[in-house]
């Protein structure tokens, strides 16, 4: 078997630049960490793998040292609407609250301030000793593209939004969210759900709310006639359609789209059960999917972590994706009935 101590004699280097170089640190010089692996390819190296878990448990379960932070980007959002929307405010706090418990700091950033360029903000960053990155959800877009400089930093987006370049991220399994919605509602004896979809948000989720519904409908052929992605023009439009398809449930995406709903006469009568694909604790009597956004920040909190710990930064090669379906939430006045 060949070993570290047989690479350095080779490379003439010393035992920790091979180890850092094997492990592509970026504080070894690149062109250092190319001749130690090619050294160690023509020797016919091998890891060993349980060394290697070894080292990453030491690694994982060190202590953080002092003053170590993580970002926390707020991307096309305002300070104002961070503060406001409680759906961020969730976000931010599942982030800090994992991130203070492994020993990091967290410091917020905002990409929209005024006289900041992405670069300026990299800049910034780095001279504060920041060593992670989160990337906040994106609230008004499907795709991103932000001009920082991640060298040096372990970046994690959080969210659903495709990003350039690509990066590690945690986010909301909307496929599944939209599978379990209906099996709920089956269940309960709806075979005609409608599913309303915000466009934006629906190109998001990548269309998977949408191939959800066409695949898991109770009433698979009456599919199409259901699903709505935006809502029509007009009060007529919406009764003539409701009229005409005369679903006995209501799914929307999101809040928006239930008050633009109800404020055009869709909800006058009131006598279909609506719920939300993006619960939120702020409207208890609409039930729904808890995407639980909250356990996703602090996943993406651990995709930054386990980056810092196998000194990988920058650009991923091979980004990972951690998704998760939520959890489904009855309406407030169903649970105070079955107590």
């Amino acid at each position: 078997m060949i070993t570290l101590q047989q690479i350095a004699r080779a490379a003439d280097c010393s035992l920790a630049t091979v180890s850092y170089a094997l492990r592509d640190d970026p504080r070894i010089r690149p062109e250092t960490r190319a001749l130690v692996q090619k050294v160690a390819a023509q020797l016919g190296y091998r890891p060993n793998p349980r060394f290697s878990a070894l080292m990453s448990h030491i690694r994982n379960s060190r202590p953080v040292a002092a003053g170590e932070r993580i970002a926390f980007v707020w991307v096309h959002t305002s300070r104002a609407e961070s503060a406001r929307d409680p759906f961020l405010q969730r976000v931010f706090l599942g982030a800090k609250a994992r991130a203070e418990a492994l020993g990091y700091g967290v410091e917020p950033f905002w990409t929209g301030e005024r006289g900041m360029s992405d670069r300026r903000l990299s800049h910034v960053m780095k001279s504060r000793g920041i060593v992670g990155l989160l990337l906040s959800p994106v609230m008004h877009a499907a795709e991103v593209s932000l001009d920082l400089d991640l060298s040096g930093f372990a970046p994690a987006v959080i969210g659903s939004a495709r990003w350039n370049p690509d990066l590690h991220h945690a986010g909301h399994h909307h496929y599944l969210a939209m599978r379990m919605a209906l099996e709920r509602l089956a269940a309960a004896g709806c075979r005609r759900p409608m599913a309303i979809l915000e466009a934006v948000v629906n190109e998001r989720a990548r269309r998977a709310w949408e191939a959800a519904f066409a695949v898991f409908h109770p009433t698979r052929a009456a599919a199409a006639e259901l699903l709505w992605i935006g809502l029509p023009e007009s009060r007529r439009a919406i009764a003539r359609r409701i009229k005409e398809s005369q679903p006995d449930a209501v799914v929307v995406s999101d809040y928006a789209t239930l008050e633009q709903f109800r404020a055009m006469g869709g909800d006058e009568a009131g006598e279909r059960p609506i719920y939300t694909l993006h619960w939120l604790p702020t409207a208890p009597e609409i039930g729904g999917v808890d995407q639980a956004y909250d356990m996703v920040a602090a996943n993406a909190v651990d995709l930054v972590v386990s980056q810092l710990n196998s000194h990988e930064l920058g650009v991923p090669i091979s980004p990972r994706m951690l998704l998760f379906p939520g959890r489904w939430v009855e309406p407030a006045a169903a649970r105070v009935r079955l107590r």
